[in-house]
C-alpha cells in the first residue's frame, strides 16, 4: 500500500482533507489557473502546543512534487515566539519584518505556511487575508480522533492485557496528542517497574 505524508496524521480527517486540498492547489497550479483560481496566499495553523501543528505543516512541505518544482513553501514554525508579554503591543519589529517579507514575496509562487500556539499574540495585520488567506484552528483530539491516536501509540507498546483505546480516550478527553503519548508511555514505565 502506497503511503503519503498525510498518513502520519492520525484522526483530524476534516483538517487533513483541507490540507490535501491546499496541497493539490499548490502542486497542480495549471488545473486551477484554467479555472481562474489563485492559490491561497498562506496558511496559518493555530492551537495549543502538542496538537501536531508542525507535523501537519510538514505534510505540505514534504511532497516530492512540490520540492522538485516551483512553487516553494516557506514554513514559519511557532510564529508567536516573537511576541512580547504586553498583549496590547503586538507590533514587535520581528512581526513587522515578517509582514514585510510576506508582502515582498507576494506573487512569486512562494506559499507561506505558519504555525502558532496563541493566535491572539499576533498582530491582526499579520493574520489578515492576503498574507494568510486560510486560518485553521487545531483543537485537542476527542472521541474517535483521540481513540485513533491512542490506538496508534498503544500499537508501539507490548501489553499482557490489551487496553481499550476508547476508554483511555474518554479518561483523557481533550488532552493534546503529546499528552496522550506521554501518558501511555508513562503507563508502560509503571508497568515495567512492577
Amino acid at each position: 500500500m502506497k503511503t503519503n505524508a498525510f498518513d502520519k496524521i492520525i484522526g483530524y480527517e476534516n483538517i487533513k482533507e483541507e490540507l490535501m486540498q491546499i496541497t493539490d492547489v499548490l502542486t497542480n497550479p495549471d488545473v486551477y489557473s484554467k479555472l481562474g483560481v489563485a492559490p491561497p496566499a498562506g496558511l496559518l495553523l493555530y492551537g495549543e502546543p502538542g496538537l501536531g501543528k508542525t507535523l501537519m505543516a510538514q505534510c505540505l512541505i514534504c511532497f516530492k512534487k512540490a520540492a522538485e518544482n516551483a512553487p516553494s513553501i516557506l514554513l514559519l514554525d511557532d510564529l508567536d515566539k516573537f511576541s512580547n508579554s504586553d498583549d496590547r503591543r503586538r507590533d514587535t519589529e520581528e512581526y513587522v519584518t515578517v509582514q514585510s517579507c510576506i508582502d515582498e514575496i507576494k506573487g512569486r509562487n512562494i506559499f507561506v505556511l505558519a504555525t502558532v500556539n496563541d493566535i491572539n499574540k499576533l498582530p491582526q495585520s499579520l493574520c489578515r487575508a492576503g498574507r494568510f488567506d486560510r486560518i485553521i484552528k487545531i483543537e485537542p483530539p476527542t472521541g474517535e480522533d483521540a481513540a485513533k491516536i491512542i490506538e496508534y501509540y498503544l500499537s508501539q507498546k507490548k501489553f499482557h492485557v490489551e487496553p481499550d483505546p476508547k476508554f483511555i480516550g474518554d479518561v483523557l478527553n481533550g488532552c493534546s496528542c503529546a499528552k496522550l503519548e506521554t501518558v501511555i508511555n508513562e503507563a508502560g514505565i509503571y508497568a515495567g517497574a512492577e
